[in-house]
């Protein structure tokens, strides 16, 4: 067959390859742009996905950890909520014991109604601690009125070992006012201890480590984002520039075919 000069099938077989590498560039910008990822698949970028992939472990790492700072500083506060609330009933039950040792014309029957106030005010100690609960977990171990107001007396070359929790059980207001004062104060005392070491635990270790944690996040997240994330801008513009090649493409094969 006969073409006339400057026209012939090789020269659309030439346009076809430049069309074709400008659809495969539109192709790859139209999915990073629908997915909003860079990296679709490995072959996309493989050193990129193996820092992507790494990245990701480290970060789900570090926000596992936040959870678990969380948890623990929630579970501290339910801890030194319930410590708050024994301490204002321990400052009762001091105050009961002052005014049983220091009113001489209380009657006895005052008297037993202060000590069964301050039993009460054991009990209830007891119960506010042991049925503190954090996500089904109680927070104290054991009873904390057997822990706290420990003091030791002597008698008769005998030393003998108290608690708040005797407190009602073998001690009471009626015989052993200034006993209970005693006890009472050093369970004040031992109970601001426990609330101190709680609050320089989450202000000293829990809140920097998780403030730290939150700004490691950050950083690896965007270094993350610079691998993966699509720049919509500049994948839009590669995608503008493909399609307009592939027009002119399209139109130099379409004159070639016209004139062949």
């Amino acid at each position: 067959m006969y073409m006339p000069l400057g026209i012939s099938k090789p020269n659309i077989f030439a346009g076809l390859q430049p069309l074709r590498a400008n659809e495969r560039i539109m192709d790859r910008a139209m999915q990073r742009l629908a997915t909003g990822k860079m990296i679709n698949s490995g072959k996309d970028n493989p050193a990129g996905l193996i820092s992507s992939e790494q990245l990701k472990a480290v970060i789900r790492a570090l926000d596992a950890e936040s959870r678990a700072i969380e948890r623990e500083a929630s579970s501290l506060a339910t801890k030194d909520g319930s410590l708050a609330a024994a301490g204002d009933m321990l400052v009762e039950l001091r105050g009961l014991s002052v005014e049983a040792a220091t009113t001489g014309a209380m009657s006895d029957a005052e008297r037993k109604a202060l000590d069964i106030e301050a039993a009460s005010i054991v009990r209830a100690i007891e119960h506010t601690t042991g049925g503190a609960v954090f996500a089904g977990e109680k927070v104290f171990e054991g009873s904390l009125t057997s822990e706290i107001g420990g003091i030791k007396v002597e008698e008769g070359g005998e030393t003998t070992s108290y608690s708040l929790a005797d407190v009602g059980r073998g001690v009471s207001l009626l015989n052993d006012a200034a006993l209970v004062e005693q006890i009472a104060a050093q369970a004040v005392g031992d109970l601001a201890t426990m609330r101190g070491d709680i609050g320089a635990t989450i202000a000293n270790e829990l809140e920097p480590r998780s403030r730290a944690i939150n700004i490691e996040m950050i950083n690896l997240t965007q270094a993350r984002s610079m691998i993966v994330d699509t720049d919509f801008a500049a994948q839009t513009a590669v995608f503008a520039r493909a399609d307009m090649l592939s027009q002119a493409s399209r139109f130099l094969i379409a004159s070639d075919s016209r004139n062949a």
